[in-house]
Parts: structure tokens; sequence; C-alpha cells
């Protein structure tokens, strides 16, 4: 990397050659205000923000003052003398010498205001360290205004001593950039590791995310980590492993190191909170000036600190450690403060915060009571706190609470390992109404609820729905004998169930169950729950195609209360999916791309992964981008292997899919093989499948796979629309045009009432016109093109051809072949030249190639 004219200091240190190019921070940068102030801690990155910002070409057309940090060089006059030893470097054309500013009363502000004012060109002064910013701020405002050719980048140490008012006063644009922004972004994180050449996982970098708070001088500690040895950086419950713990354990040891005795054991006291004011590190500490030591401690890179709340906070691994040096300097001091903690926040209402100190403080009884008695309010609000909770509690402490065990089993992604969520219920209904009678019932029915889920994540979704069904005389029983016991968690549970059944397709049942729960959330409050119910709902409802009452969920989604935190983009998928299957059916093809980015590619432990594939597929379909559909499709099935198994609704919205992704890329016997890969009684398999025979000649075999449902009752209006117009198309080809219009005319009048139009596209294109000028009936909402060609091709073999292609495949002579099927060695080359003019191709090795491609033979691993 080399550095262009004029950019004079710009540092190049080894590691700015990894840096990580960050574009959301270029392009702050890149505004051009005249002021940037980046104001965090140490181990933010700030001067390798800058540095790399520049050297891949920011501030184009400036001359670069590059000041480097000085902590023994604070105040005014050392600041100014810095700058002016900068500009030295530089050419005297660029910057006019100036008279010694070491003479007795000189100011060396002064000088250097006289150099830019006489410099030959714009310039940009970058101040990597101020450490007072209370005496350079004033000078640098004045530096601003007397200057207009010059803009400044101050780098400042994330403290609450920076007054930045100042600039506004003088009316100058200042960029302001604070630790919240400096720290990487979970997308960040992902790219720092996959630049590194060690991709971690997505889980994983959630985990690490997380654990280290996007800090950079943590992030970069992992990346060195993981040079020196592979593995996970995270365990399963979020903890770093001894590596990364003894890195940050030695990181805080050396901040703590940098402070006095005063602080330091101020410091070793704050450990306690997760974050604090000044007025609460007073009522801990009883210092008297606790913003000073809370500053000090920023400045170390211990504590970041948030201006507008004027909040100081830990970043979790830092605090852990530094509650363990606290342990080992004053046994029994930090662990005192907690408890107290736990009990005044308990006594004050916040639940979340008193049970987090009270595991910390080691007081079970605690925290095992607040998450007994508030753990919806805990899912619904602050899901990743509760996680936190559930993890410190030691499994001794809940062997009277398998809800709570099984719960921190699910959670704490312990899945297989634990002996809860392997333990039987009652099988028989009546066993399971005796049981809802008892105390032991609610505990039962969580439990039961548990494993379904423990099922579902495992791709168990089939199994999963059946054990949720079979919870059902529980639950009414339950409701029967004591309502009360289970009130206020039956909405969370009802959602979980409801989406169980979902992904298992058996959609009746998961509306009804999402119902349920949208209308016992909304009485409860559960932000999360409702939202998710009512997305949920409308999306059964779209994959059915009854789009008025998709709509009718969408609208009660739209007027729920936003969801924020973990559960905020969780709960818009479905919703979201909805949408995007109601536009494309209404043919607004740019709203429904500009949602299916908003949805993003599902990540690994996105349960809704094939409802997101599967409107993704049907708009690279209805846009002419088969092939981009059909590739995506297999991305995904790839990376949700684990999930995308039999008994999922994925296998039916994806086999339906790809059948017609198929079609349109002209691949007829693909499409073919592909409806025999999967469930056949499915009414959307069932229509792709006879679309699949209309289209490559066979409209009596379409009609006749279409004789296997009853459309009218079968759940699925947009597969009876298709089934119409498919019906129409294959009588239209049999010459029976009483019933092909008949046909067409109810497909309208059915369309027109869902509002979906997309349907008309899977027809060819002339047989929906000879149907419209046949019944007089339009096209809902004019003509729409096609995204099929009139006509597929369909290699078909006889049965002899097929039977001699498989001996030949497995390395048959033709006499072999003509002994083995009591046929004449005239006849088998007779049946060869058919089956290769068929194939297209010229001899033996290609014919078993080509038959094999089209899935006319098997396709076995060694082919």
């Amino acid at each position: 990397m080399s550095v262009s004219a004029g950019r004079v200091g710009v540092p190049q240190w080894r590691a700015l050659a990894s840096a990580l190019p960050r574009p959301r921070l270029f392009s702050a940068l890149d505004r051009g205000s005249p002021l940037t102030v980046l104001d965090a801690p140490p181990g933010f990155g700030k001067r390798t923000l800058v540095a790399s910002w520049l050297l891949s070409g920011g501030s184009d057309g400036r001359t670069v003052v590059w000041v480097p940090s000085n902590r023994s060089a604070s105040g005014h006059h050392a600041t100014w003398q810095a700058v002016l030893a900068a500009l030295r470097q530089h050419d005297a054309e660029e910057f006019p010498r100036t008279e010694s500013p070491d003479a007795p009363g000189a100011d060396p502000f002064a000088h250097v205001v006289h150099a830019f004012r006489t410099s030959s060109g714009p310039a940009l002064l970058v101040l990597a360290g101020v450490h007072d910013p209370a005496t350079t701020l004033p000078c640098v405002y004045e530096l601003l205004d007397r200057c207009p050719s010059v803009d400044v980048i101050v780098c400042l140490p994330g403290t609450t001593d920076s007054d930045l008012s100042g600039a506004a006063t003088q009316g100058i644009d200042c960029n302001y950039i604070p630790a919240e922004q400096m720290a990487f972004t979970l997308g960040e994180t992902a790219e720092l590791f996959r630049a590194s050449g060690f991709a971690r996982t997505e889980a994983e970098c959630h985990a690490l995310h997380r654990t280290l708070g996007g800090a950079p001088v943590h992030l970069a500690a992992c990346v060195r980590l993981l040079r020196s040895g592979p593995g996970r950086l995270v365990d399963s419950f979020g903890a770093p492993n001894e590596h990364l713990a003894h890195v940050v354990k030695r990181y805080t040891e050396t901040r703590l190191d940098e402070l006095d005795d005063e602080s330091r054991s101020f410091a070793l006291s704050i450990a306690a909170v997760h974050s604090t004011d000044a007025l609460g590190a007073a009522e801990l500490t009883r210092h008297p000036d606790p913003a000073k030591m809370l500053n000090l401690m920023t400045t170390c890179g211990l504590l970041v600190v948030s201006r507008p709340s004027r909040m100081w906070r830990w970043n979790d691994v830092v605090r852990s450690a530094a509650l363990e040096v606290s342990r080992t300097t004053r046994p029994g001091h930090v662990d005192a403060l907690l408890g107290e903690l736990a009990r005044r926040h308990r006594s004050d209402g916040n639940l979340v915060e008193a049970a987090l100190y009270a595991v910390e403080a080691g007081d079970w009884g605690m925290a095992r009571e607040i998450v007994c008695d508030s753990w919806v309010s805990m899912v619904d609000k602050h899901f990743g706190s509760f996680v936190k909770i559930l993890r410190g509690l030691p499994e001794e402490a809940l062997a009277e609470h398998p809800s709570i065990l099984a719960g921190r089993a699910l959670f704490t992604q312990m899945l297989d390992e634990h002996a809860i969520l392997h333990t039987s219920l009652p099988s028989a209904p009546a066993d399971l109404r005796e049981l809802g009678k008892t105390k032991d019932a609610c505990q039962a029915l969580i439990v039961g609820t548990i494993q379904t889920l423990a099922l579902r994540v495992g791709g168990a979704v089939a199994e999963a729905a059946r054990r949720t069904l079979c919870l059902e005389p529980l639950v009414d029983s339950i409701l029967e004998h004591q309502p009360d016991a289970i009130a206020p968690q039956l909405p969370v549970l009802r959602l979980q169930w409801a989406i169980t059944l979902q992904l298992a397709g058996s959609l009746d049942r998961s509306t009804a169950a999402f119902r349920r729960a949208y209308r016992g959330a909304y009485a409860s409050g559960i932000t999360f729950a409702i939202q998710n119910a009512a997305g949920s709902s409308a999306l059964n409802w779209a994959v059915r195609g009854d789009n008025p009452r998709a709509l009718e969920w969408l609208d009660h989604e739209q007027r729920a209360e936003p969801t924020a935190g973990h559960w905020g983009p969780v709960v818009r998928v479905s919703g979201r999916a909805a949408t995007t299957l109601l536009q494309l059916d209404a043919l607004e093809f740019d709203a429904a791309h500009h949602t299916l980015e908003l949805l993003g590619v599902p990540g690994e432990s996105e349960e809704l992964w094939a409802f997101v594939a599967y409107c993704r597929a049907y708009h690279a379909l209805a846009t002419g981008e088969a092939y981009d559909g059909l590739t995506c499709i297999h991305q995904l099935i790839a990376s949700h292997r684990d999930r995308h198994t039999p008994g999922s609704l994925s296998q039916v919205l994806l086999g339906a899919a790809e059948v017609d992704l198929q079609l349109a890329l002209g691949n007829g016997n693909l499409a073919l093989a592909r409806t025999g890969e999967g469930p056949d009684d499915h009414p959307l398999l069932i229509v792709t499948a006879a679309r699949v025979e209309l289209m490559t000649g066979h409209p009596d075999a379409a009609l006749t796979r279409l004789r296997h449902v009853p459309w009218p009752e079968c759940g699925f209006p947009r597969a009876h629309l298709e089934a119409l117009l498919v019906a129409a198309a294959s009588r239209l080809d049999i010459e029976d045009r009483n019933e092909a219009v008949r046909d067409w005319q109810r497909a309208c009048t059915l369309a027109q009432a869902l509002g979906n139009r997309r349907a008309f596209t899977l027809l060819p294109a002339r047989a929906a016109e000879r149907l419209r000028e046949m019944s007089g009936t339009a096209t809902p909402g004019g003509p729409v093109p096609s995204v099929f060609a009139e006509r597929v091709t369909r290699v078909e073999l006889s049965p002899r051809e097929t039977d001699v292609l498989a001996l030949l495949c497995e390395g048959s002579t033709h006499a072999e072949i003509a002994k083995a099927l009591f046929v004449s060695t005239n006849t088998v080359k007779t049946q060869l030249r058919s089956a290769y003019r068929k194939l297209g191709v010229h001899s033996r090795s290609e014919a078993v190639g080509r038959a094999r491609e089209l899935r006319l033979l098997p396709v076995t691993e060694e082919s």
C-alpha cells in the first residue's frame, strides 16, 4: 500500500494491510463535514478507521496532516506544537515556514492558523488522539472559523468531558461518530472472519458479536486466536473458551493496572453493575466524584459511555474478567454488592435486572422465583437476558422445577444431552385428562411443549406435530379444572404449537391455533406473540391462496405494536413472506422484490426458510429468472438439509416450485421426475404434476391427475384456481370445448374473488387466448404473458428401449442384451437406434449419460 503525494504522516502500520474495509463508516467520513469527531474509548479502532479510509482514497484532493496520539503531550501548548511538527514534514510550498514558536510568549496555535491560512490548497488535519478535549476543541472551532480551506478529524477518548456544543454555536457542521457506531455490526463481524479466512457459522457469529459487544479490539483478538489454532471461540452457553477468556482477562488486567490505587478500587466495585450513571455509581461506591472515576475507566478502555444518557456500560466479557479480579483482590466484597443490587432492583420492580444480579450473586432462590413468575414477559421483552439467567442457574437449583429445566435445555441449546427432554408423558387421552387435574399439570404441559420444540428444531417436524396434537386432552383438562394456572403462559404455548403445525403443513389446525394465540396475546399484551400470530395467520392464508383473509390478518399485524429486541426481525418474517405472495399474485413484481430484499436470505436458524425460498422461487419464475430461482432453491435446501425432512411443508412448497421452474427452463423430463420425488397427495403438488402433463403434450394424463382431489373442498384456493386453468387448457386440447369454457369461466370468477392474476401466467398463452375468445370472458385485469413456452420437450422411451438402455449401462454387449430380453441382436440394434434418435446422441456412453440426465434411467452415485 502506497501513500499518495500530500499524505505525509498517514501511518502504514502492518495491521492496516489486513484492516477490514468498513463502507458504512467510510460513507460517514465521505460526508466531507468541516469537523468530524470520532468519540470512542481505546480499542474501537479510531486511528485504523481513519488511516484505512485515507489510504483507500478518502478526502481526495486534500493535503493530509496526521498528528499522532501522544498521551504524555497534553495541554494547549503541547497539542499545537505537535501539529506544527507534523506540518514541518510537508514541503514549504504547501505550508510556508513561519518564525519559531519556541520563543518566549510565542503561541504555537497562532503559527498553526497562519500555516493553514497561507497553505497552497485545501487540507485535512487529523488529530489522532486528543486527551484534553476541554482545551483542544475550542481551538479547533477557532481554526475552522479562521481557515475555511481546512477540515479537521478529531479522535476523542469517548468520555463525557467533551463539550461539542461549541460547534453548533459557531455554525460548524459537525459529523459525530460515537462508540456505538464504531462497534462492529453483526454483518461486519461475519465479514471480518470470512475475510481473514476463518469463516464462522451464523450461530457462532451471533454468539461472538453478542458476547464481545462488537468491540473491534476483542474481535481482532479472536482472529489472532483462530490463526494459532481452529475451534469454537464460544461454547454452547455463549461463554468464551479458555483461550479467549485468557486474552480478555489479560486485556482487563492491563487496563486496570493503568489506574492508580483509588481508581482501581473504584473500578473493582463498579464491576458489580452492568451499567450505571454517576448517581448510581455514587450510591454504590460512596465516591465524591464518580463521574471523574468513570471517565478515567473509559479513557483506559474499560467502559463505554453513551453521551445522550450519560450512562456508562461494561462490555460483558470485560466485566466478567473484572469481577474475577475483584473476587480475588477483595473476597466477598463484590458478591455483597451484587446481592444488594438484586434486592434493590426486585424492590423497584426491575425483575430482569434483579434476576441477573441474583444469578451473579449466587442467590438461586431469588432468581428461580423471578423466572417462575415472569418467564412469559421475559421471553417477550428481554429474551437475551432470559437466556443469560437460564444459563447461570445451575441444574441442581432447578431439580424441583422441570419446566424451567426444560426451558434451560432448549434455550441454551442442550437439546440432545438433557434428560428432561426425554422424559415421557402419558400417551392415553384419559391419562392426560387425569393429569390435567393435578398440581403438576402445567409443568407437564410446558415440558411436553418444549419436547416438541426440540424435535422441531432437530428437523423431526412430523413427529413434533404428532406430539403437539397429543397434548390437546391435557390442555382441555387444565382449562376445565384450573384455568388460572396456565392462563399467563397459554398464548405463548399456543403460538409454538401453531408454528409446529404450520411447518408440518397442517395449516387448518395451525391457523386455528394462531387465531387463539393472537386473541390471548392481545388480551395479555404480549407484543411479539401478537405480531407473530397475526403475520403467521396471514402466511397460512397466503400459501393457501385465500388472499382476502391473508390481507385481513396482515392488517392485524400492521396495527400491532412493533416488536423490538431479539424477536423484532424474527416475527416479521411470516408477514413479509405473506406480503410477497400477495404482491406476486397481483403481479406487483417491483414491490415483491422490495419485500424480498427486506426478508433477505434466510439464515441457518430461520425456521420459515422454506416459505422465503418459495417466495423467491416464484418471483424468479414470474420475472423470467427461472435458472436463478432453481439455483436459489438448491442452495437453500443444501444449507437447511436437516430441516428439509419428510413430513415438513418444505417438501411440498419447494417440490412444487422446482417443478414449475424446470418447466420454465424447458426441462420436461426433469419436471416430471421431480413430481415423483416427494409427496403425491398434496393439492399444490398434484396441480403442478398435472401442469407438467399438459405442457408436455399429455392432456388426458393431466385430467386424470386432477381427478384425485375434490378441489372446491381441498382448502387451497390457489391450487383450485390453477387446477381449473389446467383443466380448461387440457379439455381444449382434446376438443371438449364446452367443459373447457365452463372451467375457464369458473377460474376467472374465482381469480377475481381471490385477487390472483398470477395463476394465468402459468397457462400457455395461446390456450388462454382461445379460451377468452370461445367463452367471451376476459382474463381478470387484462391478458398476462405466460412464463412457459407453448410446449415443453419431453423425451419418452418405450419400455423395451428403457430395458435395452438399462442393460447397456451395466456394460452388457448386444448379444448379452438380446439373450436377456429374448430377442434378436438386430432387434436390440433397432431399439438402440430409436433410443439414440429420441435422445439426440450417437454412442452408447452418450445415450446412457443423456438418459440419466433426463431421469429415464436411475441416477447412481457411481454415475
